[in-house]
C-alpha cells in the first residue's frame, strides 16, 4: 500500500512539475486579438477560432432542418473544443490553448436544438474575475500569475465530451474530467474518483466497450495510471505503473490509446517539449527526438506491470483508429500517424494567427500487426490526409472492417496549408476500398460518429453524425448522412443560426 501511495503522490509531482514546466522560460507576451480580425478576411475558414467570451458566450438555438430526419434516431451529440482564446486584450498563440466549450445537439420529437456552454473550470473563474489570463498554457505564457498549485489549476477541459453514467465528462489530458449535467450542461466541478486520486490525469480518449465499461489513461511525467470506470461510473481499479520513455522523453504528449479484450495499447510518440527555447509566438517546442522510435506499450488490463514495448519508425500520433485481438496471438492496431510534430508546433499556432502554414506535413493512416510472441511489428502506411478515426461504437476493441475518419484531398489549392479538412471517408480495411463524400470548398469538416440504427448490428447499418463549418453562411451545420451511402451526402441537415467555434471530439448518447 505505501508503495502504491508514493507512486500516486510521484504522478500528481510530476503533473505539477510539467506543468510549472509551461510558465519557465523568458516572459513571451501573448499574441493581440486585432492582429487576428485583421488576418481573418483573407482566410474566411478560420473564422470560427474568434471563439467565445464568457460573458456572451452561451449559445442556445434551434435549428433550421432540412432533409428527413428519421424519427428513430433520437439522443444528444457532443462536442467539446478550445472556445475560449482572448480576455484582456490577449489572444493565446496556440489552438490546444483555449478553454473548452460543450455543445450538445438534442435530436428527437422533430426537432435538433442545440446549447453549448463554457465548462467553468477553477481556471475560467478565476482568470473571469481578474478580468485577464492568469495561467500559462501548452504554447502561451502568461507572466505575473499565481503559483501552479496543481494540475487543476490550468484545466481546460477542451478536448472531449462523453456522456457516461448519467454525467457529461469534459475532458483534457492533463488533469481532471469536469462533471457536466446533461440537462442544462450546467458545470457541476471536477470529477474526483477516489480521494488518494484527485487531480490525477484522466485523458481526453477513454473507450467504453461493448459491456458499458470505460478505460482510460493518465500520464504526467514518467508515470502512467490505467483507469477502469463500471458502467455505473464506479472506479473498480486504478493501476500506476512507469512509461518506458528515456528521461529526455519523459513529459511528451501521450494523447489516445486503444483497448482490446485482454489488452490496452498506448503510442508513445518520440515528441521532445521545450519551453526554455520558444520565441514570442509559441512555436519550436516541439520536436521529434533524433534517434528516438515511436514505441507502442502493450499491457495486460489485468496486470499492467505484464507488458510489451513494440518499436516503429519515428511519427507523431494524436488519435488511434481500434485495436483487436486477431486468432493467432497478434494484435491489429490503427492509428493516424504524421512525419514530424509540425501541425502541433506550427499549424496550431499558424491557424489562431489567421494564417496557414504550408510547411505542415500531412497524416494519413497507418494499420499495424504487433507479434506478440515474437516482438515482431508489420506495418502498412496507407496514403490520404485523414484525421480523426472513428469505428462503430460495438466495434470498439473487437474486429472493424469499416474505419471512418474526416479527410482532406487535393482538389483546392487555395486551402493548402489551413490544416483544415472537407470531406469524410469511409475505408473497408479489407479491400482497401474507401467511400467518401466532399462538403466542398467552403466548407470545414469536423469530426464525424457513427451511430448505430436502433434494432441493428451490422457496421453500416448505421449513420454518420457530424458537423460542418460552412464559411458562405458562417454557420454551424449538423449533418446526418447514412453510412451505406455517404457518397449520395448528407441526408438531413440541422443548420444553426451561428457558427461554433472549431472542436475537436464528441460523442453520441441514445435517448
Amino acid at each position: 500500500m505505501l508503495q502504491r501511495r508514493q507512486l500516486l503522490l510521484g504522478l500528481g509531482q510530476a503533473g505539477l512539475a510539467a506543468f510549472t514546466g509551461l510558465g519557465a522560460g523568458a516572459a513571451h507576451a501573448a499574441a493581440r486579438p486585432q492582429d487576428f480580425d485583421s488576418a481573418t478576411p483573407r482566410q474566411p475558414l478560420l473564422a470560427p477560432l474568434k471563439g467565445v467570451d464568457d460573458i456572451t458566450g452561451n449559445r442556445d438555438a434551434v435549428a433550421t432542418l432540412r432533409g428527413h430526419w428519421p424519427a428513430e434516431l433520437q439522443g444528444r451529440f457532443y462536442r467539446n473544443g478550445p472556445a475560449l482564446f482572448e480576455r484582456g486584450g490577449q489572444r493565446y498563440h496556440h489552438w490546444f490553448d483555449g478553454d473548452g466549450m460543450v455543445q450538445q445537439f438534442s435530436i428527437g420529437d422533430g426537432t435538433v436544438r442545440h446549447r453549448g456552454r463554457l465548462v467553468r473550470t477553477s481556471k475560467l473563474q478565476a482568470e473571469q474575475s481578474a478580468g485577464r489570463f492568469l495561467l500559462p498554457t501548452l504554447g502561451t505564457h502568461i507572466a505575473g500569475g499565481p503559483p501552479i498549485s496543481g494540475p487543476d489549476a490550468v484545466n481546460v477541459a477542451n478536448t472531449n465530451a462523453l456522456e457516461h453514467a448519467g454525467q457529461v465528462l469534459a475532458m483534457w489530458e492533463g488533469g481532471s474530467a469536469y462533471a457536466l449535467n446533461p440537462a442544462d450542461l450546467a458545470t457541476v466541478g471536477p470529477v474526483t474518483w477516489r480521494k488518494d486520486l484527485a487531480q490525477v490525469p484522466f485523458s481526453a480518449h477513454p473507450k467504453v466497450d461493448a459491456a458499458g465499461h470505460l478505460w482510460n489513461i493518465g500520464t504526467a511525467g514518467h508515470r502512467l495510471v490505467v483507469w477502469h470506470i463500471d458502467p455505473q461510473g464506479r472506479l473498480v481499479r486504478a493501476q500506476v505503473g512507469e512509461l518506458p520513455l528515456p528521461a529526455k522523453l519523459r513529459g511528451t504528449m501521450v494523447h489516445d490509446m486503444a483497448v482490446t479484450e485482454r489488452y490496452l495499447v498506448v503510442p508513445l510518440p518520440p515528441v521532445g517539449v521545450d519551453f526554455l527555447q520558444r520565441p514570442a509566438d509559441g512555436r519550436h517546442r516541439f520536436q521529434l527526438a533524433a534517434g528516438e522510435p515511436l514505441r507502442v506499450l502493450v499491457m495486460e488490463k489485468a496486470d499492467i506491470t505484464q507488458r510489451r514495448v513494440f518499436e516503429l519508425p519515428a511519427e507523431m500520433v494524436f488519435h488511434v483508429g481500434n485495436a483487436h485481438e486477431t486468432a493467432d496471438g497478434e494484435i491489429a492496431f490503427s492509428f493516424i500517424g504524421a512525419p514530424d510534430a509540425s501541425f502541433l508546433d506550427e499549424g496550431a499556432v499558424a491557424m489562431m494567427a489567421g494564417r496557414a502554414a504550408p510547411q505542415v506535413s500531412e497524416s494519413g493512416l497507418r494499420q499495424v500487426r504487433l507479434h506478440l510472441g515474437t516482438g515482431r511489428v508489420q506495418l502498412q502506411q496507407l496514403q490520404g490526409d485523414v484525421e480523426f478515426p472513428r469505428v462503430h461504437p460495438q466495434r470498439i476493441g473487437l474486429p472493424a472492417r469499416w474505419l471512418l475518419t474526416a479527410a482532406a484531398w487535393p482538389l483546392y489549392p487555395a486551402r493548402q496549408g489551413l490544416g483544415l479538412l472537407h470531406g469524410v471517408q469511409l475505408l473497408d480495411t479489407q479491400t482497401g476500398r474507401t467511400q467518401r463524400h466532399d462538403y466542398g470548398e467552403h466548407v470545414v469538416a469536423e469530426e464525424h460518429v457513427l451511430v448505430p440504427k436502433p434494432g441493428k448490428t451490422g457496421e453500416l447499418d448505421a449513420w454518420l453524425l457530424g458537423t460542418t463549418y460552412d464559411a458562405r453562411r458562417q454557420a454551424t451545420v449538423l449533418n446526418l448522412l447514412d453510412a451505406a451511402r455517404i457518397a449520395d451526402g448528407p441526408i438531413a441537415q440541422a443548420v444553426l443560426p451561428y457558427g461554433l467555434p472549431l472542436g475537436f471530439h464528441g460523442n453520441f448518447t441514445a435517448a
